[in-house]
């Protein structure tokens, strides 16, 4: 009797032990070709386009994942994303990685919160952040936010635009605009740089040199 229990115990800590690998590093065999295909991306800069995978909650095992070929994945659970907009972020220079942009579900008063992913991390795919945070702010389109936009730098990085009104406030509403730079790296967006592009930039003004501030254009020039 001893023996069988002890076979017993062995037999359900193998189990468990084979549950845990399934949401470790790598994802199960199950998921495969599990979720709704939101990209198709060279993640790795090698010339070698993975299809890139969402699966929401209700996939068991793959549920709240984002999944792509050779069984890494990313935990996506909390960040509500949704499929249909799905598109491919092409680093610039020479084997530069591409990131997947996907949104999360459209907030109630207007606008909605982008996510990159890229390769990294201990399961292979990542959200791309900079100190835990999302690398591109909420984009809302109540007309309420800041003039942002997002774009690809020549080596390989992104730059963030972002601009505050400026003070003291004036008879014409302006702006300051502040270019950062980014490095990506293991799915870190690290900071390379940060400038002051424009100073009292008045915004009927801003708004004809630079649309794309104002109408939630994100890396445009990245194709």
């Amino acid at each position: 009797m001893r023996t069988l229990g002890t076979a017993a115990v062995l037999s359900a800590l193998l189990g468990l032990s084979a549950c845990g690998s399934q949401t470790g590093s790598s994802a199960p065999d199950e998921c495969a070709g599990q979720g709704t295909v939101v990209a198709k991306a060279d993640l790795d800069g090698k010339g070698q386009p993975s299809t890139v995978r969402l699966a929401g909650s209700g996939a068991g095992a793959c549920s709240d994942r984002l999944l792509a070929d050779g069984g890494v994945l990313a935990d996506v659970g909390g960040l509500d994303l949704v499929p249909e907009q799905g598109t491919v972020v092409h680093l610039q220079g020479a084997g530069a990685p591409e990131l997947v942009l996907l949104s999360a579900k459209p907030h109630p008063r207007g606008g909605w919160q982008p996510h990159l992913f890229g390769s990294g991390g201990e399961t292979g795919l990542t959200e791309v952040t900079s100190e835990g945070r999302p690398v591109v702010p909420f984009v809302a389109t109540d007309g309420g936010a800041p003039p942002m936009t997002a774009t690809c730098t020549p080596d390989g990085g992104i730059t963030l635009v972002t601009a505050v009104a400026h003070e003291p406030p004036g008879v014409v509403l302006a702006w300051d605009v502040t270019e950062t730079t980014y490095t990506v790296k293991d799915g870190r967006a690290e900071t390379t740089g940060s400038k002051l592009v424009e100073e009292a930039a008045a915004d009927p003004l801003l708004r004809k040199e630079r649309p794309e501030l104002f109408d939630g254009t994100l890396f445009a020039n990245c194709d």
